[in-house]
This record gives structure tokens, C-alpha cells and sequence, in this order.
């Protein structure tokens, strides 16, 4: 059961929110700050209000919790946007910000982070994520279609359809009921055979032409990170 008592809140993290002077309006602008301190055990079960009701417009719990710890229900709502857990509106996407999604969608949406950032917007990995998957973009980070490893690599699809034909790089079917004539079912290509296939014959690949941070971190399978 969470306890109320809030030892050792040196170390933990906190949130800087305005309580109420003695004497001031309820809606004084000119208040001081105070940081109100959240444990893991409130953090915790700020979590589970908010994934055991997920769509809900009112989480009674969260006031039951601010009763329980002391700290005001919209701190504890804050704490919440804070954690990734609470909506927030989602800024509308510009057309410079969709065209970088189209081209880099092939990677991981951390890079993709940082290549928006190169160009001046600031978008969360949760954002592009949701956002790749509403615009049909990325299905899964963990295969790659044939076009989609053709533009990682910086190379012509055909090659890579070479590649697979001659049984050097593992792919399987997608399964759709694309005709000859719209092209043919696709290919599906597991990260892990992209990254064998690279180890296997190295020579294919023009690392001139490759994002130099992607590649690394397909060949050390995330181990390497940019900062």
C-alpha cells in the first residue's frame, strides 16, 4: 500500500510548481516557486491510473492520490504529461517536417528525431512513431521492404532484388495480392539478415552513400547511439 511519507526526497525527482502565499489570490501570477517531490512509489501509481484507464477524461484516483500524498491533483497531472502518460494536443506537422518523414522513414525513429532537429523542429520519438504509423509508413522497425533498404543503403531496388534472388540476402513474401502488373508482392526483410548480409559481403556496400550513424547502428544491432 503507498505511503504517505515522503522520506528521502533529496535524491528524487521533483517538479517545480506555486503554492499559495498567505493573503494572495487564489489566481496571483506572483507567486513563489516550491518543488513538490515525486517518489517511485508515486510515480508508479501515477502509471497505473493512467493505464488502467487509458481514454478516460476524469481519473478519480488521481484526486484519492493528491489526498493521500499531499500534492495537489494538477501537479499530479503534470507529473503524468511529464511521463509520457498524460495527451497532450499534438502540434499540426508542416509540410517540410512530412516530406522529412517520407524520406528518412526507413529509420529508426530516434534518427529521425535528430534529423528533424538538424532542421529546426523539436517532435518526440512517441510523436513520429504515431505518426509513421498513421501515414502507413513504417509497419514494423524491425524488417525493411526491399525499397525501403534500396534508399537506406543509397542504392537502386533492383540490386537488392539481386541480392535476394541469388539467395545472399534473406526476404520473405509480404503476402499481398499485388497483380503482375501492379508489380507483384513485395518483399519483407528481417533487420537481423540485413545485418548478416552486410557482415557476409561487405564489398556491396558503398559506405559513401549509407547514413553513417544508421549503418553503425545496424552492424552493432543498437548497440552504438548518437548523442
Amino acid at each position: 500500500m503507498l505511503q504517505p511519507d515522503v522520506a528521502n526526497h533529496a535524491a528524487l525527482p521533483s517538479m517545480s510548481v506555486a503554492p499559495i502565499r498567505s493573503g494572495e489570490p487564489l489566481g496571483s501570477k506572483t507567486q513563489r516557486r516550491r518543488k513538490y517531490v515525486f517518489t517511485a512509489q508515486i510515480d508508479e501509481r501515477i502509471r497505473e491510473i493512467y493505464l488502467h484507464h487509458p481514454n478516460a477524461k476524469s481519473r478519480r484516483g488521481i484526486r484519492q492520490l493528491a489526498n493521500l500524498v499531499a500534492i495537489p491533483h494538477w501537479a499530479l497531472k503534470e507529473r503524468a504529461r511529464e511521463l509520457g502518460l498524460a495527451r497532450t494536443k499534438e502540434k499540426s506537422w508542416s509540410e517540410p517536417e512530412l516530406a522529412t518523414l517520407a524520406r528518412y522513414a526507413w529509420m529508426s525513429d530516434e534518427r529521425i528525431r535528430l534529423k528533424l532537429k538538424a532542421a529546426g523542429y523539436a517532435r518526440t520519438v512517441t510523436g513520429i512513431h504515431l505518426k509513421l504509423k498513421r501515414m502507413r509508413f513504417k509497419y514494423d522497425p524491425s524488417f525493411y521492404s526491399g525499397k525501403g533498404l534500396a534508399q537506406a543503403l543509397g542504392i537502386d531496388s533492383h540490386v537488392v532484388t539481386r541480392w535476394i534472388k541469388t539467395g545472399h540476402l534473406r526476404a520473405q513474401r509480404r503476402g499481398t495480392a499485388r497483380s503482375e502488373q501492379q508489380g507483384g508482392d513485395t518483399y519483407v526483410i528481417r533487420e537481423k539478415d540485413v545485418r548478416r548480409f552486410v557482415l557476409d559481403h561487405p564489398t556491396e556496400i558503398d559506405l559513401r552513400k549509407v547514413d553513417q550513424l544508421w549503418f553503425l547502428d545496424l552492424i552493432t544491432n543498437g548497440f552504438v547511439r548518437s548523442a
